[in-house]
Protein backbone atom coordinates (compact mmCIF):
# COMPACT_ATOMS: atom_id res chain seq x y z
CA UNK A 1 0.00 0.00 0.00
CA UNK A 2 1.26 3.48 -0.63
CA UNK A 3 1.60 5.98 1.76
CA UNK A 4 -0.08 9.76 1.34
CA UNK A 5 2.10 11.58 3.22
CA UNK A 6 -0.87 14.73 2.96
CA UNK A 7 -3.50 12.15 4.42
CA UNK A 8 -0.73 11.86 7.46
CA UNK A 9 -0.39 15.35 7.35
CA UNK A 10 -4.46 16.20 7.51
CA UNK A 11 -4.16 14.18 11.22
CA UNK A 12 -2.04 17.10 12.29
CA UNK A 13 -4.54 20.14 10.57
CA UNK A 14 -7.54 17.95 12.20
CA UNK A 15 -5.92 17.40 15.68
CA UNK A 16 -4.95 20.94 15.45
CA UNK A 17 -8.19 22.51 14.81
CA UNK A 18 -9.63 20.77 17.58
CA UNK A 19 -7.00 21.53 20.41
CA UNK A 20 -7.62 25.28 19.26
CA UNK A 21 -11.11 25.18 19.89
CA UNK A 22 -10.40 23.59 23.61
CA UNK A 23 -7.91 26.27 24.24
CA UNK A 24 -10.31 29.29 23.36
CA UNK A 25 -13.06 27.27 26.01
CA UNK A 26 -10.49 28.47 28.72
CA UNK A 27 -8.47 31.57 27.26
CA UNK A 28 -11.27 33.07 25.65
CA UNK A 29 -8.55 34.17 22.79
CA UNK A 30 -10.88 33.70 19.81
CA UNK A 31 -12.60 37.01 19.68
CA UNK A 32 -9.23 38.60 19.09
CA UNK A 33 -9.12 37.27 16.36
CA UNK A 34 -11.53 38.62 13.67
CA UNK A 35 -13.11 36.87 10.75
CA UNK A 36 -11.22 33.70 12.13
CA UNK A 37 -12.87 33.60 15.61
CA UNK A 38 -15.94 31.79 13.80
CA UNK A 39 -13.30 29.13 12.46
CA UNK A 40 -12.04 28.61 16.17
CA UNK A 41 -15.10 27.77 17.80
CA UNK A 42 -15.97 25.14 14.78
CA UNK A 43 -12.44 23.52 15.45
CA UNK A 44 -14.03 20.65 17.15
CA UNK A 45 -15.82 19.63 13.72
CA UNK A 46 -11.68 18.55 13.34
CA UNK A 47 -12.70 15.19 14.97
CA UNK A 48 -15.26 14.65 11.83
CA UNK A 49 -12.47 15.12 10.03
CA UNK A 50 -10.93 12.16 11.64
CA UNK A 51 -13.87 10.27 11.20
CA UNK A 52 -13.97 10.63 7.42
CA UNK A 53 -10.44 9.96 7.51
CA UNK A 54 -10.63 7.01 9.25
CA UNK A 55 -13.23 4.62 6.91
CA UNK A 56 -11.01 6.21 3.80
CA UNK A 57 -8.01 4.69 5.08
CA UNK A 58 -9.09 1.43 6.43
CA UNK A 59 -11.06 1.04 3.24
CA UNK A 60 -7.55 1.83 1.34
CA UNK A 61 -5.62 -0.08 3.53
CA UNK A 62 -7.99 -3.07 3.72
CA UNK A 63 -8.84 -3.89 -0.04
CA UNK A 64 -9.03 -7.25 0.36
CA UNK A 65 -10.15 -8.00 4.12
CA UNK A 66 -12.65 -11.01 4.04
CA UNK A 67 -15.94 -11.49 5.54
CA UNK A 68 -14.74 -14.22 7.72
CA UNK A 69 -14.36 -14.07 11.79
CA UNK A 70 -10.26 -15.05 11.14
CA UNK A 71 -9.82 -11.92 9.20
CA UNK A 72 -12.20 -9.54 11.11
CA UNK A 73 -9.98 -11.22 14.20
CA UNK A 74 -7.30 -10.07 13.01
CA UNK A 75 -8.06 -6.65 11.63
CA UNK A 76 -9.94 -5.73 15.15
CA UNK A 77 -6.53 -6.98 16.67
CA UNK A 78 -4.67 -4.62 15.06
CA UNK A 79 -7.03 -1.49 15.13
CA UNK A 80 -7.05 -2.34 18.97
CA UNK A 81 -3.09 -2.68 19.31
CA UNK A 82 -3.09 0.96 17.36
CA UNK A 83 -5.36 2.81 19.83
CA UNK A 84 -5.68 0.99 23.16
CA UNK A 85 -2.44 1.45 24.83
CA UNK A 86 -2.33 5.34 24.59
CA UNK A 87 -5.89 5.38 25.76
CA UNK A 88 -4.74 3.27 28.81
CA UNK A 89 -1.51 5.06 29.63
CA UNK A 90 -3.43 8.36 29.14
CA UNK A 91 -6.32 6.88 31.99
CA UNK A 92 -3.36 5.82 34.24
CA UNK A 93 -1.50 8.80 34.02
CA UNK A 94 -4.83 10.54 34.77
CA UNK A 95 -5.51 8.49 37.95
CA UNK A 96 -2.26 8.98 39.17
CA UNK A 97 -2.55 13.19 38.70
CA UNK A 98 -5.34 12.89 40.43
CA UNK A 99 -4.52 11.17 42.91
CA UNK A 100 -1.54 13.13 43.38
CA UNK A 101 -3.73 16.35 44.10
CA UNK A 102 -6.46 14.21 46.68
CA UNK A 103 -3.13 13.31 48.83
CA UNK A 104 -2.20 17.30 48.62
CA UNK A 105 -5.33 18.71 49.08
CA UNK A 106 -6.39 19.67 46.06
CA UNK A 107 -9.32 18.02 44.57
CA UNK A 108 -10.56 18.42 41.08
CA UNK A 109 -13.97 20.32 40.00
CA UNK A 110 -16.95 17.34 39.89
CA UNK A 111 -14.77 14.24 41.22
CA UNK A 112 -17.14 12.06 40.31
CA UNK A 113 -16.06 12.21 36.83
CA UNK A 114 -13.53 9.96 38.13
CA UNK A 115 -15.31 7.25 39.88
CA UNK A 116 -15.00 3.50 39.07
CA UNK A 117 -18.28 3.05 36.82
CA UNK A 118 -16.83 5.83 34.57
CA UNK A 119 -13.26 4.33 34.29
CA UNK A 120 -14.98 0.71 33.13
CA UNK A 121 -16.91 1.93 30.58
CA UNK A 122 -13.43 4.20 29.57
CA UNK A 123 -11.37 0.60 29.37
CA UNK A 124 -14.39 -1.42 27.41
CA UNK A 125 -14.67 1.65 25.04
CA UNK A 126 -18.24 2.18 25.04
CA UNK A 127 -18.51 5.03 26.65
CA UNK A 128 -19.78 7.06 23.61
CA UNK A 129 -22.29 4.17 22.96
CA UNK A 130 -25.03 6.09 24.91
CA UNK A 131 -23.88 4.52 28.03
CA UNK A 132 -22.09 7.63 30.20
CA UNK A 133 -24.34 10.75 30.90
CA UNK A 134 -20.67 13.17 31.33
CA UNK A 135 -17.34 14.21 30.53
CA UNK A 136 -15.49 11.69 32.52
CA UNK A 137 -11.69 10.56 32.24
CA UNK A 138 -9.97 11.44 29.38
CA UNK A 139 -12.73 12.96 27.54
CA UNK A 140 -11.40 13.03 24.21
CA UNK A 141 -11.60 9.45 23.66
CA UNK A 142 -15.09 9.61 23.39
CA UNK A 143 -13.81 9.61 19.74
CA UNK A 144 -11.95 7.04 20.11
CA UNK A 145 -15.40 4.68 21.47
CA UNK A 146 -17.12 5.57 18.62
CA UNK A 147 -14.40 4.49 16.23
CA UNK A 148 -14.08 0.99 17.63
CA UNK A 149 -17.71 0.80 17.23
CA UNK A 150 -16.57 1.19 13.78
CA UNK A 151 -13.74 -1.13 13.78
CA UNK A 152 -16.28 -3.73 15.12
CA UNK A 153 -18.77 -2.99 12.34
CA UNK A 154 -16.09 -2.30 9.39
CA UNK A 155 -15.91 -6.11 7.59
CA UNK A 156 -19.28 -5.79 7.18
CA UNK A 157 -20.04 -2.43 6.63
CA UNK A 158 -16.87 -2.92 4.15
CA UNK A 159 -18.17 -6.23 2.09
CA UNK A 160 -21.55 -4.39 1.59
CA UNK A 161 -19.84 -1.31 0.36
CA UNK A 162 -16.85 -1.79 -1.68
CA UNK A 163 -19.17 -4.01 -4.75
CA UNK A 164 -21.47 -0.97 -5.19
CA UNK A 165 -21.40 -0.02 -8.85
CA UNK A 166 -21.91 3.74 -9.46
CA UNK A 167 -25.57 3.69 -8.63
CA UNK A 168 -25.03 2.40 -5.62
CA UNK A 169 -21.86 5.26 -4.78
CA UNK A 170 -24.38 7.98 -6.21
CA UNK A 171 -27.36 6.80 -3.70
CA UNK A 172 -25.21 6.17 -0.38
CA UNK A 173 -23.06 9.09 -0.48
CA UNK A 174 -26.21 11.70 -0.61
CA UNK A 175 -27.83 9.21 2.47
CA UNK A 176 -24.47 9.90 4.73
CA UNK A 177 -24.64 13.81 4.34
CA UNK A 178 -28.35 13.25 5.13
CA UNK A 179 -27.37 10.98 7.84
CA UNK A 180 -24.83 14.05 8.77
CA UNK A 181 -27.95 17.12 8.31
CA UNK A 182 -29.66 14.75 10.92
CA UNK A 183 -27.21 13.86 13.63
CA UNK A 184 -27.02 17.82 13.48
CA UNK A 185 -30.65 18.41 13.66
CA UNK A 186 -31.30 15.59 16.40
CA UNK A 187 -28.36 17.45 18.99
CA UNK A 188 -30.23 20.89 18.40
CA UNK A 189 -33.75 19.10 19.00
CA UNK A 190 -32.66 17.01 21.87
CA UNK A 191 -29.71 19.18 23.35
CA UNK A 192 -26.82 16.71 22.37
CA UNK A 193 -23.51 17.28 21.90
CA UNK A 194 -23.34 14.11 20.17
CA UNK A 195 -20.18 13.04 22.02
CA UNK A 196 -20.77 11.31 24.70
CA UNK A 197 -24.18 11.32 24.67
CA UNK A 198 -24.85 10.39 20.97
CA UNK A 199 -21.66 10.16 19.35
CA UNK A 200 -22.66 7.28 16.97
CA UNK A 201 -25.22 8.89 15.56
CA UNK A 202 -22.35 11.40 14.72
CA UNK A 203 -19.64 9.03 13.64
CA UNK A 204 -21.85 6.48 11.38
CA UNK A 205 -22.42 8.76 9.00
CA UNK A 206 -19.07 10.26 8.27
CA UNK A 207 -17.30 6.69 8.53
CA UNK A 208 -19.41 5.65 6.28
CA UNK A 209 -19.16 8.55 3.79
CA UNK A 210 -15.05 8.17 4.17
CA UNK A 211 -15.23 4.66 3.19
CA UNK A 212 -17.24 5.35 0.24
CA UNK A 213 -14.27 6.97 -1.39
CA UNK A 214 -12.90 3.49 -2.50
CA UNK A 215 -15.76 2.60 -4.59
CA UNK A 216 -16.39 5.79 -5.66
CA UNK A 217 -12.54 6.41 -7.03
CA UNK A 218 -13.69 3.41 -9.92
CA UNK A 219 -15.80 6.34 -11.40
CA UNK A 220 -13.69 9.18 -11.32
CA UNK A 221 -12.70 9.46 -15.16
CA UNK A 222 -8.36 10.01 -15.07
CA UNK A 223 -9.33 13.76 -16.57
CA UNK A 224 -10.62 14.96 -13.23
CA UNK A 225 -7.83 16.94 -11.25
CA UNK A 226 -7.75 15.97 -7.97
CA UNK A 227 -5.78 18.69 -6.37
CA UNK A 228 -8.35 21.55 -6.87
CA UNK A 229 -10.69 19.23 -5.97
CA UNK A 230 -9.07 19.24 -2.57
CA UNK A 231 -8.53 22.72 -2.59
CA UNK A 232 -12.09 23.69 -3.48
CA UNK A 233 -12.84 21.69 -0.83
CA UNK A 234 -10.95 23.36 1.68
CA UNK A 235 -11.75 26.56 0.73
CA UNK A 236 -15.54 25.57 0.99
CA UNK A 237 -14.94 23.88 4.59
CA UNK A 238 -13.35 27.25 5.76
CA UNK A 239 -16.38 29.56 4.47
CA UNK A 240 -18.76 26.73 5.64
CA UNK A 241 -17.13 27.09 9.34
CA UNK A 242 -16.94 30.47 9.19
CA UNK A 243 -20.84 30.41 8.24
CA UNK A 244 -22.29 28.01 11.07
CA UNK A 245 -23.11 25.52 8.56
CA UNK A 246 -21.60 22.54 10.26
CA UNK A 247 -23.08 19.87 7.27
CA UNK A 248 -21.23 21.99 4.92
CA UNK A 249 -17.99 22.34 6.52
CA UNK A 250 -18.21 17.94 7.22
CA UNK A 251 -19.03 17.80 2.70
CA UNK A 252 -15.80 20.25 2.46
CA UNK A 253 -13.75 17.96 4.17
CA UNK A 254 -15.22 15.35 2.77
CA UNK A 255 -13.80 16.88 -0.90
CA UNK A 256 -10.75 17.45 0.55
CA UNK A 257 -9.54 13.71 1.60
CA UNK A 258 -11.06 12.85 -1.18
CA UNK A 259 -9.26 14.88 -3.94
CA UNK A 260 -5.71 14.20 -1.31
CA UNK A 261 -6.59 10.26 -1.37
CA UNK A 262 -7.20 10.44 -5.34
CA UNK A 263 -3.66 12.80 -6.06
CA UNK A 264 -1.92 10.29 -3.56
CA UNK A 265 -2.88 7.14 -5.62
CA UNK A 266 -1.94 8.39 -8.90
CA UNK A 267 1.56 9.00 -7.51
CA UNK A 268 1.43 12.86 -7.64
CA UNK A 269 3.74 14.15 -5.18
CA UNK A 270 2.67 15.41 -1.54
CA UNK A 271 1.52 19.05 -1.46
CA UNK A 272 0.80 19.37 2.30
CA UNK A 273 3.71 17.20 2.82
CA UNK A 274 6.14 19.89 2.03
CA UNK A 275 5.53 22.23 4.97
CA UNK A 276 7.89 21.18 7.37
CA UNK A 277 7.50 19.41 10.29
CA UNK A 278 3.74 19.09 9.29
CA UNK A 279 4.03 14.82 8.63
CA UNK A 280 6.04 14.58 11.53
CA UNK A 281 2.79 15.88 14.00
CA UNK A 282 0.83 13.63 12.04
CA UNK A 283 2.49 10.77 12.63
CA UNK A 284 2.04 11.94 16.66
CA UNK A 285 -1.28 13.23 16.07
CA UNK A 286 -3.37 10.22 18.08
CA UNK A 287 -0.83 10.67 21.02
CA UNK A 288 -1.37 14.29 21.31
CA UNK A 289 -5.07 14.23 20.96
CA UNK A 290 -5.37 12.16 23.39
CA UNK A 291 -2.58 14.21 25.86
CA UNK A 292 -4.41 17.23 25.72
CA UNK A 293 -6.87 16.88 28.50
CA UNK A 294 -4.54 15.39 30.93
CA UNK A 295 -2.59 18.62 30.12
CA UNK A 296 -6.21 20.78 30.51
CA UNK A 297 -6.91 19.32 33.36
CA UNK A 298 -3.40 19.92 35.12
CA UNK A 299 -3.75 23.43 33.50
CA UNK A 300 -7.01 23.98 35.08
CA UNK A 301 -6.24 23.09 38.66
CA UNK A 302 -3.68 25.42 39.00
CA UNK A 303 -5.15 28.55 37.53
CA UNK A 304 -8.05 27.90 40.23
CA UNK A 305 -5.33 27.14 42.60
CA UNK A 306 -3.99 30.56 42.16
CA UNK A 307 -7.24 32.42 41.99
CA UNK A 308 -6.43 33.30 38.13
CA UNK A 309 -9.47 32.81 35.25
CA UNK A 310 -7.10 31.51 32.02
CA UNK A 311 -8.80 34.27 30.12
CA UNK A 312 -6.89 37.05 32.07
CA UNK A 313 -4.08 36.02 30.74
CA UNK A 314 -4.65 34.02 27.08
CA UNK A 315 -1.32 34.50 25.73
CA UNK A 316 0.36 32.53 28.54
CA UNK A 317 -2.71 29.95 28.82
CA UNK A 318 -1.99 29.14 25.00
CA UNK A 319 1.73 28.94 24.84
CA UNK A 320 2.01 26.95 28.49
CA UNK A 321 -0.65 24.36 27.40
CA UNK A 322 1.01 23.63 23.59
CA UNK A 323 4.70 23.43 24.83
CA UNK A 324 3.13 20.89 27.42
CA UNK A 325 0.65 18.85 25.19
CA UNK A 326 3.54 18.66 22.42
CA UNK A 327 6.22 17.19 25.37
CA UNK A 328 3.35 14.90 26.56
CA UNK A 329 2.64 13.64 23.23
CA UNK A 330 6.48 12.95 22.27
CA UNK A 331 6.74 10.93 25.23
CA UNK A 332 3.44 9.38 25.04
CA UNK A 333 4.37 8.46 21.21
CA UNK A 334 7.71 7.66 21.93
CA UNK A 335 7.10 5.49 24.99
CA UNK A 336 3.61 4.33 24.51
CA UNK A 337 2.66 4.35 20.99
CA UNK A 338 5.55 3.19 19.09
CA UNK A 339 6.78 0.46 21.03
CA UNK A 340 3.14 -1.32 21.35
CA UNK A 341 2.82 -0.96 17.60
CA UNK A 342 5.91 -2.47 17.34
CA UNK A 343 5.37 -5.24 19.78
CA UNK A 344 2.12 -6.26 18.26
CA UNK A 345 3.83 -6.28 14.74
CA UNK A 346 6.30 -8.80 16.33
CA UNK A 347 3.86 -10.78 17.65
CA UNK A 348 1.78 -11.30 14.24
CA UNK A 349 4.98 -12.60 12.84
CA UNK A 350 5.42 -14.83 15.08
CA UNK A 351 2.38 -16.61 14.98
CA UNK A 352 2.36 -16.32 11.08
CA UNK A 353 6.15 -18.13 10.83
CA UNK A 354 4.17 -20.61 13.65
CA UNK A 355 0.92 -21.35 11.17
CA UNK A 356 3.95 -21.55 8.21
CA UNK A 357 5.78 -24.18 10.71
CA UNK A 358 3.08 -26.22 11.77
CA UNK A 359 2.86 -28.32 8.60
CA UNK A 360 6.26 -29.34 9.10
CA UNK A 361 6.71 -30.22 12.37
CA UNK A 362 3.31 -32.48 11.67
Amino acid sequence: MKHISDLTCCRALFAGWVFAYHLNLQAQYADSLGGAAALVRHGSLGVDGFFILSGMVLAYAHPDLRLSFPDARRFWGKRLARIYPVHVAMIVAMALMIGSAWLLHVHPRDPERFGFGEMLRHLLLVHAWGMSDRWAWNYPSWSISAEWAGYLAFPLLWALLRVQNGIGVAVVLPLTLLGVAAAERIAVVQGLSLTYDGGLIRFFPEFIAGIMVLPLLRHVPRWLPARPVALAGGIGAIAAAVAGSETATIAGLWFVLAGLMVAGRRGQPPLLGRIPGLIWLGEISYSYYMSFALVETLQATVWRRFATPPAAHPLLYVVTTTALTLAVATLTWRLVEMPALRAYGAFTRRRAAARLAFPARS
